[in-house]
């Protein structure tokens, strides 16, 4: 069975490298393989490891880690040596001759990083995908609660990290008022309303809410990925008509300020009800994804869900997308569905809801 990925990424000073060494040093009982970016690197955060005296031993006794050290609570962590499919790689064949597998793989990207490019380039690795692999589990983003708003204004890698998120960490809620952090959410929600907000301080969070989520791809690890409360129960006006809507209140703004010209990532979610043509889908989802994105006013589509039903399958169909790469992989059986209701959220720019929504319809199967 693969191990899961988990990305971890988030702006300059959100928390990332605090969260790490709880990681590291938890007594969690998972076993983890925690691999550091090459500026993390740089920036001395391997240091925090030891090779002799565990993690809180004797400062006398650390040692800058040149390849890869295993710690006394069960956590291996390295930096990225070459490429980042060789790192994985290399590690879990040192874990397999050892006779053991890490339960979950979590990597840190730097605070100035797209995580996009990252995650796809875990999903579409041959190599990885195997039996004793690895595959791309979930993108967890932090984000400073006290800066974030202005990160977003003056900074396309926050708005994006933001973007991409299955779950959001929103840490330093400490240094904010409640009412500020409650505006905070709203803001982050009309970037991405698909991701699970969770409110930290100083990083401490329960990993299961982090780890095997199985929210980009099932991999046989965590629950089947599935569409989150925003797309769940759609306005019954949408269910009606088929339409498409806004996030979190953007929607009445749509007319006026948000419509396809405006470059700001949004949430817009999609619905129609009725068997899809399976064929007709996979065409224009790929027009979506790779034609349309090379036009100056075309949909830039950064993360795409969907629960599908065709005609082909007793089965609801789960979509899966990051950038040009998507997966549509079966979900459970259905006999006699009394809602046959497709359901498809994207994030990204240049979204027209009414575009998305006719685009949906005509893939009805006749």
């Amino acid at each position: 069975m693969p191990v899961g990925v988990c990305v971890i990424t988030g702006f300059l000073g959100s928390g990332k490298t605090t969260l790490v060494n709880y990681i590291l040093k938890a007594n969690h009982g998972y076993r983890i393989a925690v691999i550091l970016n090459d500026f993390g690197a740089e920036l001395g955060v391997e240091k925090m490891l030891v090779q002799q005296g565990g993690v809180d031993g004797d400062n006398e006794s650390r040692t800058v880690v040149e390849d890869w050290v295993e710690l006394n609570n069960g956590c291996v962590c390295c930096t990225v040596k070459g490429s980042l499919v060789q790192t994985i790689e290399g590690l879990l064949e040192k874990r397999k001759e050892m006779g053991e597998k890490f339960d979950y793989i979590l990597l840190e990207t730097t605070g100035l990083a797209d995580p996009g490019p990252v995650a796809r380039e875990l999903w579409v690795d041959d190599e990885l995908v195997e039996e004793d692999g690895a595959v791309l589990d979930s993108i967890t983003t932090l984000v400073d609660a006290s800066n974030i708003e202005k990160q977003i204004k003056e900074s396309q890698e926050a708005t994006l990290q933001v973007a991409y998120a299955d779950t959001i960490l929103l840490n330093k809620s400490d240094l904010v008022r409640e009412d500020d952090l409650e505006r905070i959410k709203r803001t982050l929600s009309t970037i991405n309303a698909e991701a699970e907000v969770i409110v930290t301080s100083r990083s401490k969070v329960d990993l299961d809410l982090v780890l095997n989520q199985g929210t980009v791809t099932g991999g046989g690890r965590g629950r089947k990925p599935v569409l989150g409360d925003f797309a769940a129960a759609p306005p019954s006006a949408v269910l009606a008509s088929g339409g498409g809507f806004w996030a979190k209140g953007v929607e009445k703004y749509a007319s006026e300020a948000n419509k396809v010209h405006n470059p700001d990532i949004r949430t817009i979610c999609v619905a129609t009800s009725g068997y899809l043509d399976y064929a007709k889908f996979q065409d224009w989802l790929e027009d979506l994804l790779w034609e349309r994105r090379s036009d100056d006013d075309g949909p830039d589509i950064l993360r795409a869900k969907g629960l599908l039903y065709t005609r082909d399958s007793d089965r609801r169909r789960v979509l899966q997308a990051v950038r040009e790469v998507y997966e549509i992989t079966d979900g459970p059986v259905e006999t006699n569905p009394t809602e046959v209701m497709n359901k498809l959220v994207f994030i990204g720019r240049n979204l027209d809801e009414n575009n998305l929504a006719n685009g949906l319809r005509s893939c009805a199967s006749s």
